[in-house]
């Protein structure tokens, strides 16, 4: 059985994270002060604290999900639909195999980068993934 992960970040704008991930991925928020919050993103804790400044995120810099296939293609939707910036369109890879996958990347207000991924045989991707390297 796999924990929940746990990634504390800091923010310029709490209100407008609180919003993309309540609104736009459609997460649940979890506690919150005024210094900062919990969002349950995808049965894993985002701690989010407020800060006065922060460095832009690049593109190595980033966090995400994996979800289920079905999951990923309603998230496709939902951001589409929310005009969200996609910074990587979906794509996906070996379709109609067992190790296929997708994933897109976008961005949250405060520049963070998050790439959301689906495979259809988690083992078998990954199995493939050590083969080829």
């Amino acid at each position: 059985m796999l924990l929940p992960f746990h990634l504390s970040f800091v923010v310029t704008d709490k209100a407008a994270i609180r919003k993309f991930y309540t609104e736009v991925l459609g997460c649940p928020l979890g506690r919150e002060t005024e210094a900062w919050l919990d969002i349950l993103f995808f049965g894993h804790q985002l701690t989010v604290h407020q800060a006065t400044s922060r460095k832009p995120a690049v593109k190595i810099d980033h966090f995400g999900a994996i979800l289920e296939k079905g999951e990923w293609q309603e998230m496709v939707a939902r951001c589409s639909d929310r005009e969200q910036i996609i910074l990587m369109q979906p794509s996906i890879r070996h379709h109609g195999e067992d190790r296929e996958s997708g994933k897109f990347k976008i961005r949250d207000p405060a520049g963070n980068i998050l790439e959301l991924k689906y495979y259809v045989d988690f083992s078998a991707a990954m199995a493939s993934q050590c083969e080829s390297t």
